[in-house]
């Protein structure tokens, strides 16, 4: 018994210090164990859901429309309706969006004169008018944008402004890409106007296959080729509306 207790007084002055600390240390507190009923989910804040409303933007070239482009599209006055429609596309309709257009739309041409002189200019100005007390949406067609032409017809009702021989087909290499075809559309307030202003000049046309590549009108490609014999003509517009409504003509003289 002497002997024990001699040896534990012997010992290092270090180990009685770890015996100390070992008995003054608090415990360490256990987390307990949170229990949540099966088939409960647990309220974790989420983070705010990205923002993925189109905006008044649209991918490029889309013709997808939003709220800014419908706005911008719809007009009681159109000074330069051929300009306004380059800004106004939109993925090509189906028969059932495009609107009945008779007795709502008035369209007629005017001519700046009655009579012009061979080789010389006439004014035309192209109206559309919606008759209405409702906006009207018009759709227009193009490859890739509308335009507006003018045609000649004689008195016999023959094509004045086109060359008298067939077309000669395209020159080897130079025959164009089919271009794609495209729709505009502009809404017109109740009785609201649209204009365009065309330039007719009172010449004779002959083909031009060397034009192939650019040119952008309608059919084969032509350049002028002198004077229009004298006569009284004919000038019809061709509107390139979807839906049906009346050619709008107006007659020229075209003097000596």
């Amino acid at each position: 018994m002497r002997s024990r207790v001699a040896r534990a007084l012997r010992l290092p002055g270090a180990a009685f210090a770890v015996l100390g600390l070992a008995a003054c240390t608090t415990p360490v507190q256990r987390k307990p164990v949170e229990m949540e009923a099966i088939g409960t989910v647990k309220n974790v804040p989420m983070p705010d859901e990205p923002d993925n409303s189109p905006g008044n933007t649209t991918t490029p070239n889309s013709g997808t429309p939003n709220a800014a482009k419908e706005a911008a599209c719809t007009m009681a006055e159109v000074e330069n309706l051929e300009e306004a429609l380059r800004s106004c596309d939109v993925p090509m309709p189906k028969a059932s969006e495009v609107p009945s257009l008779k007795d709502k739309l008035e369209v007629k041409v005017v001519a700046s004169t009655p009579t012009t002189t061979p080789g010389g200019r006439v004014d035309l100005v192209l109206t559309l008018h919606n008759k209405t007390n409702e906006p009207l949406p018009l759709y227009f067609t193009g490859d890739p944008n509308p335009h507006f032409d003018v045609e000649a017809v004689d008195a016999k009702g023959r094509r004045a402004d086109l060359p008298a021989t067939k077309w000669p087909g395209y020159p080897k290499g130079s025959k164009p890409e089919a271009r794609e075809v495209k729709a505009s559309r502009i809404t017109l307030d109740k009785n609201g106007t649209a204009r365009v202003r065309i330039a007719w000049d009172a010449v004779k046309m002959k083909w031009a296959p060397d034009k192939a590549k650019t040119w952008e009108g309608r059919g084969y490609p032509r350049t002028p080729a002198g004077p229009m014999p004298a006569g009284k003509y004919t000038l019809r517009v061709f509107v390139p509306l979807i839906g049906e409504v009346d050619t709008p003509k107006v007659d020229v003289t075209v003097g000596s």
